[in-house]
């Protein structure tokens, strides 16, 4: 698996905004300090940019800094996912075509992320982390990698397949995560729940619901913020009932849970809330 290490990268047309961006974010790329490409890798995958993908590639591929690695690697599920939600054949003649991820480049991500993934020679947190990126293609491949890494002995690892579980957004594995729910870990417990609610699996909702009357605090807030991605229809009273908790930490949580589950639920407005400003509204103020 060969990616270009150079630090040499060709930077884009300087001119204009963008490009004067680019410049800088390819500049911190190649920064001699470990924490500044660190820094800088973190917002690269906001720019789709051909010359943008190389440079990630390449310090997850064979940047010295074991950190830089496992952090490019996690930024390219932002590549993943952009490719993965592509239709490319629809989208890419219209008006937003210049700020997609090209098919090319979604491409060459997926396939490195499952190369690594398979490299033995790779470090478990560079193969999880590469996991956890590919959860977001939704496909076969990424579920059968989701299932190898969950099935691995290291709590790491199940804490990055319950992630990607997540991710993946698959009713597959609303069963597995019914199990973890119960599971004595507090850490493989609550990231279980932090998946169901990433997944917005509502057939889990009874049991979200059972995990808010926790005596752990942590388990709460994570099974009240759950409740609310979800929209499940019988968290309202419960939802409801946690705003007025004595824990000011659930009582925050609570309402901003309600928030989640009333906009989910098209009851916004209803209650006072606006509506969350579409990309058409900005477009036009």
């Amino acid at each position: 698996m060969s990616q270009e290490s150079s630090s040499k990268v060709e930077a884009p047309d300087p001119s204009g905004k963008r490009g004067t961006i680019l410049s800088l974010l390819l500049e911190n790329l190649n920064d001699p300090n470990p924490r500044a490409r660190v820094l800088a890798v973190r917002e690269a995958t906001d720019y789709t940019d051909e010359v943008v993908v190389d440079r990630v590639l390449a310090l997850a591929d064979s940047d010295p800094n074991l950190e830089v690695r496992c952090t490019a690697i996690s930024s390219l599920g932002n590549f993943v996912y952009l490719g993965a939600t592509t239709v490319y054949e629809l989208e890419m003649d219209s008006i937003y075509a210049q700020d997609l991820l090209a098919e090319a480049d979604y491409r060459r991500v997926y396939d490195f992320l499952l190369s690594l993934y398979h490299d033995e020679s790779r470090t478990l947190d560079e193969r999880r982390y590469a996991v956890e990126s590919l959860s977001y293609a939704s496909d076969e491949t990424a579920e059968q990698v989701i299932a190898e890494l969950y099935a691995r002995p290291e709590k790491e690892a199940k804490i990055s397949a319950l992630f990607a579980m997540g991710c993946s957004g698959s009713v597959r594995w609303e069963e597995t995560l019914r199990g973890e729910f119960l599971n004595e870990d507090s850490d493989l417990q609550i990231e279980a729940i932090h998946a169901a609610g990433e997944m917005g699996a509502e057939d889990l909702g009874k049991d979200l619901w059972r995990m808010t009357y926790a005596e752990d605090r942590d388990t709460v807030i994570a099974a009240v913020w759950a409740l609310g991605q979800i929209g499940w229809d019988g968290a309202f009273d419960r939802l409801d009932e946690l705003t007025l908790h004595e824990d000011p930490q659930i009582r925050e949580c609570a309402d901003e849970a309600m928030e989640e589950w009333l906009f989910y639920n098209g009851l916004a407005q209803e209650h006072g809330l606006d509506e969350p400003d579409t990309f058409l509204d900005e477009e036009e103020s």
